[in-house]
C-alpha cells in the first residue's frame, strides 16, 4: 500500500509536468455572437495542491531516490495543504468566481451549472436541463495547482503554478466554439508547448521548502495571486 501511494504521487506530478495540450480552437466571437450566457460547468480541480520540485539529486538513483522524492514531496504537500486549510482558502472557489467576474467585465451573463465529474477530463455531455439556459458551457480542468522549483538551487526557487484547460462547448449543437490551455509559471521540460502562459509574480517566490513554510501567509497569497490571473487568462480567451 505504501509502494502504490508513492508511485500514485509519482504519476500525479508528471502528469502535473507533462501538461495538458490540446488542439488550439480560438474563439471568435464574432460569429459566435448568440453566445450571450455562458454556464461555467463545475470544474475539474484536484482536491490537494502539490508542491513539487521538478528536478532533484534523487531522480539520478533509480526506483530507490524516487521513493526517497516522493516522501519527501508527500511532505510537502501535507504541510502546505495544512497552511491552505487553515486560511480557509480554497483554490477550486477562487478560481471560479474570478473566472466568473471576468466573463462578466466583458459582457457575459454567467451561470453556474452544477455537473458531477468522473475524471480529470473534459466532460462527454453536458447537462440540458440546467436552468437558467444557457447559450454555451465552459468546461474547465485543473491539471494541477500549488508550487513549483525547477531544480534545488537557490537560482531556482519555488514560485506558485496553475495548469487548465479550457474548453467552450455550444449548448445548440455541441460544437466547440474555443479550446486552450493557460498555465501559470509552465516549469520543465514537460510543460505544454502551445499554452498561454502567464509569467509568475516575482514578489512570490521562495529560496528553498522551509524558506516557504517559513512564510505561510505569502504563501498562500501567492497562489490566490496566481489562481485570480489564471482565471483572468481564461476570461480573456473569449473576448
Amino acid at each position: 500500500m505504501r509502494f502504490s501511494r508513492t508511485a500514485a504521487a509519482l504519476a500525479a506530478t508528471v502528469l502535473w509536468l507533462a501538461g495538458c495540450a490540446a488542439p488550439e480552437i480560438p474563439f471568435d466571437r464574432g460569429s459566435a455572437n448568440d453566445v450571450r450566457t455562458i454556464g461555467i460547468v463545475t470544474p475539474s480541480f484536484p482536491d490537494d495542491a502539490q508542491v513539487v520540485l521538478a528536478s532533484s539529486v534523487g531522480q539520478t538513483f533509480g526506483l530507490i531516490g524516487a521513493l526517497v522524492d516522493a516522501g519527501m514531496q508527500a511532505n510537502r504537500d501535507s504541510q502546505f495543504n495544512d497552511a491552505l486549510r487553515q486560511r480557509h482558502y480554497s483554490a477550486r472557489d477562487n478560481f471560479v468566481e474570478n473566472v466568473a467576474a471576468t466573463l462578466r467585465a466583458q459582457g457575459f451573463t454567467v451561470a453556474l451549472v452544477p455537473a458531477t465529474r468522473g475524471k480529470s477530463d473534459f466532460l462527454a455531455r453536458y447537462p440540458t436541463d440546467a436552468e437558467p439556459k444557457v447559450d454555451a458551457y465552459l468546461d474547465l480542468v485543473a491539471a494541477g495547482y500549488g508550487y513549483v522549483a525547477a531544480g534545488v538551487r537557490s537560482s531556482t526557487p519555488y514560485r506558485p503554478t496553475l495548469a487548465v484547460r479550457a474548453r467552450l462547448v455550444s449548448a445548440r449543437d455541441s460544437s466547440v466554439l474555443m479550446q486552450d490551455v493557460v498555465v501559470y509559471n509552465p516549469v520543465g521540460p514537460a510543460a505544454p508547448s502551445k499554452a498561454v502562459t502567464i509569467a509568475p509574480d516575482p514578489a512570490f517566490q521562495f529560496v528553498d521548502f522551509d524558506a516557504l513554510v517559513a512564510d505561510p501567509d505569502r504563501a498562500v497569497l501567492g497562489l490566490r495571486t496566481a489562481v485570480e490571473q489564471s482565471a483572468h487568462g481564461i476570461g480573456t480567451l473569449l473576448q
